[in-house]
């Protein structure tokens, strides 16, 4: 009987490490697709409870421009604009490089490879997968849930689920970039109220 329960917490775990590289294997196909674009277009959806938009981004290596209903948010990879047309402001704050949210920094939104995150195939259904990532840090809470295409790498869809709130984000277009990532410029925003967080 001992040996049963041996055999089968061993099989168990070699199960377990086959699905974990599984899904290393997946992350890396995914970091080798966007990484093939260089600087690329991204057009998405949003669904959040009620809220549902579309939006589209640009990414130059660490600069970005994200555009969102009636926000706009534009980063030269150390600081962050973020334009809330509605109530004319702008939030200034530092860059947080180790963020995966898409929302928050585009530039790192499909980079898991060695980036501390605990991932495991959580879905396969026609040709795309589902790879269920978890950062190691006790400090980052939530589950991450990246779809991509089993053959190409390309990603599709990224789902956020902390607690009971759920962000999903479908990938609608990735296209190469051929010009410079818009930048800010507090000329176009004369009118607007600057919130410095830094």
């Amino acid at each position: 009987m001992r040996k049963l329960v041996l055999l089968a917490l061993v099989l168990s775990f070699a199960l377990s490490a086959a699905a974990d590289e599984k899904s290393k294997s997946m992350l890396q196909r995914v970091a080798q697709y966007v990484e093939a674009l260089g600087a690329y277009d991204a057009e998405f959806k949003v669904v959040a409870g009620d809220y549902k938009a579309t939006g589209e981004y640009s990414v130059a290596g660490d600069a970005y421009y994200i555009a969102l209903d009636a926000a706009e948010v534009y980063s030269d990879g150390k600081v962050r604009y973020e334009v809330d047309h509605n109530r004319e402001e702008i939030n200034v704050d530092n860059v947080d490089l180790t963020s995966r949210n898409v929302l928050d920094n585009p530039t790192r939104c499909f980079d898991f490879v060695d980036a501390g995150y605990e991932s495991d195939v959580y879905a396969e259904t026609g040709g795309s997968k589902t790879i269920h990532l978890r950062s190691t840090d006790p400090a980052i809470e939530g589950d991450i849930y990246l779809t991509v295409n089993a053959t190409s790498g390309r990603p599709e869809r990224l789902e956020y689920k902390l607690y009971d709130d759920v962000i999903v984000v479908d990938v609608v277009s990735l296209d190469k970039r051929k010009a410079k990532v818009e930048s800010f410029d507090k000329t176009k925003y004369k009118e607007y109220e600057i919130i410095d967080f830094r």
